[in-house]
């Protein structure tokens, strides 16, 4: 453990990486890798914790702060507050007294106004009651639960496109049609099979452009190619091994199975959640709900990973802990972070 004179420092110079990252618009790792010389690990932690797991800390904010939205907070207060959620969910080895008086030195030092420490000290006061001994602890997570698309695989798109070329199709046309409602609800939610789904788009093309086979363009559409990401699954896999449950959730038509067998997935996961089999689709809070009761968990135990922000945020209103995917390593460091079982050594 760091002595508390270089905790102090790296919490400092962790609220300045914050700053710089959100005046720039990036991740503070990328801030981090633009400096000359790399600052103290612990600093670099903090900065990077907090943006990983932002949607969670400020949903837990916005519950204690209701006369304050977080977006309406002065920029440097929220820093400090966002990094007194992280240091008090995660980092259990630092005492919850420390923890607040060292959020409220913060709030002295970078506060927007003379009443920022007070402000600080009631809302952390809070959350600590929430996140350590409470009904909301970060830790332990029983259950990383990881998105399909977005994820694990990524759509090439390349049949998708010749087709479109070879048609004298606009660009993002079988796309537009595949998306649009009410089809891609009705194949995501399980009204439509997978089979239908891809007759209904040729269907819709061939309206509009009448020189397209109906037929070729189904066939084309199930054919549609993806990219696994092996990093991930070799995270999954070490999970596995390890002995931690791990399960997916897809919004994912009825395929879903079947791509997975293909991928050499399908035996990786303790329990698959598709939407079209359960009939509940993300962002729905019910459907969170739905997969929390077959997981046979509370949602508190629950980690859902996910590329979409809208889903995560749905995940955490049903009240799972959930993250935004950026990259492999950067879900090394969530799993890390929250104690996973067989999470990945640091890079």
């Amino acid at each position: 453990m760091a002595l508390p004179s270089t905790r102090r420092e790296a919490r400092e110079r962790a609220v300045e990486l914050l700053y710089e990252a959100d005046t720039k618009s990036v991740h503070p790792i990328e801030v981090v890798r633009a400096l000359p010389i790399r600052p103290d690990a612990y600093a670099v932690e903090l900065a990077t914790g907090v943006a990983d797991h932002r949607l969670e800390i400020d949903h837990v904010l916005a519950r204690y702060s209701q006369r304050w939205p977080v977006s309406r907070m002065a920029a440097m207060d929220r820093m400090v507050l966002r990094l007194g959620v992280l240091e008090l969910a995660v980092h259990l080895d630092v005492p919850t007294g420390a923890c607040l008086s060292e959020a409220v030195e913060l709030g002295s030092r970078y506060g927007s106004t003379d009443d920022t420490p007070k402000f600080v000290n009631g809302i952390l006061a809070k959350v600590a009651d929430e996140v350590r001994d409470g009904p909301r602890p970060w830790r332990p997570i029983d259950v990383v639960v990881f998105d399909m698309d977005g994820v694990i695989r990524h759509w090439t798109g390349e049949a998708m496109r010749e087709f479109e070329e070879a048609h004298g199709l606009e660009p993002g046309t079988v796309g537009a049609v595949a998306f649009s409602a009410p089809l891609y609800e009705d194949s995501m939610t399980g009204r439509l099979t997978a089979e239908e789904w891809a007759a209904r788009i040729g269907e819709r093309i061939a309206e509009t452009h009448p020189g397209v086979d109906v037929d070729a363009c189904s066939t084309m559409w199930l054919a549609t190619e993806w990219r696994v990401d092996e990093e991930v699954v070799a995270i999954a896999r070490a999970l596995q091994a390890a002995g931690q449950r791990i399960a997916v959730f897809s919004n994912a038509s009825t395929r879903l199975e079947q791509d997975m067998s293909s991928m050499g997935v399908a035996d990786l996961f303790h329990h698959v959640a598709n939407s079209s089999r359960i009939g509940l689709a993300k962002p729905d809070t019910a459907a969170f709900d739905h997969v929390a009761d077959e997981l046979g968990e509370p949602p508190e135990r629950l980690l859902f990973v996910d590329d979409r922000e809208d889903n995560v945020v749905g995940a955490i209103e049903a009240g799972w802990h959930a993250v935004q995917m950026r990259d492999a390593d950067s879900l090394g460091d969530v799993l890390r972070r929250l104690g996973v079982h067989g999470a990945p050594d640091p890079a």
